[in-house]
């Protein structure tokens, strides 16, 4: 299985803002994931932006000066971004640098002829919210990432000799460093940006999915956040 590699140092530096990538205007969504102290909102187009405030995962809501007001519930939400990794039936969609985990109801493997979206893809995905998670009802590649490697956001749930874990909703996601890079205990429960590659860099032994129930800070809870240095992010649509 592709692993995914951290091409960045990881350095904690300071606080984001409160409202972090909401616009100030109205707008419509529906929660597709909470982060301690933020709510990660997908609009009608698909982009995930993050705003403050408190609401079930499929609340749709509408967005004003970067906070979130419950208006009603939905059952489906669309999402577009760029396939960072699969892991087993999990696929970690980022979209406007925030990770979202997608779940793979499917019980029986795709046919032959199905094309499953792999790291690069930009896909434009529609969802089924079921007690809280997503789970993926059809994809469709509509490009590919315009850079071999992409800037993400996320919460370190922990962190390991060789590698760092990621708060992805009720999932993690394990990501490998470069040779040499440990990175602190402190950083844990920080909100930090990597800089990863979407390249199949070698064939690590497979990584199973994990439910660790627990939610991390976002930028818009008012948590620390790490930068890594150099290289883009690849080129969301969304």
């Amino acid at each position: 299985m592709q692993r995914l590699t951290l091409i960045c140092a990881v350095a904690v530096v300071g606080a984001w803002p409160a409202v972090s990538s909401a616009a100030t205007t109205t707008s419509a969504g529906v929660v597709v994931a909470k982060q301690r102290g933020a709510l990660l909102v997908a609009s009608p187009a698909g982009a995930v932006t993050s705003v403050a405030g408190s609401a079930a995962i499929g609340s749709r809501v509408a967005v004003s000066g970067g906070r979130a007001t419950v208006v009603g519930r939905a059952h489906t939400a669309h999402l577009r971004g760029i396939v960072v990794r699969r892991v087993g039936k999990t696929m970690f969609l980022a979209s406007n640098r925030h990770l979202v985990a997608v779940h793979d109801a499917t019980p029986s493997p795709a046919s032959p002829t199905t094309t499953t979206p792999q790291p690069g893809a930009v896909v434009s995905s529609q969802v089924t919210i079921v007690n809280g998670r997503l789970e993926d009802d059809d994809d469709d590649v509509v490009g590919q990432a315009n850079a071999n490697e992409l800037q993400v956001q996320a919460v370190v749930a922990a962190v390991g000799m060789g590698s760092v874990t990621l708060t992805v909703g009720t999932q993690t996601l394990t990501v490998s460093l470069p040779a040499g890079l440990t990175l602190p205990a402190s950083i844990v429960g920080q909100t930090v940006t990597l800089t990863v590659s979407l390249r199949d860099d070698d064939n690590a032994g497979d990584d199973d999915d994990h439910d660790n129930g627990g939610g991390g800070g976002d930028r818009g809870g008012g948590d620390n956040s790490g930068h890594g240095h150099g290289g883009g992010d690849g080129g969301d649509d969304g």
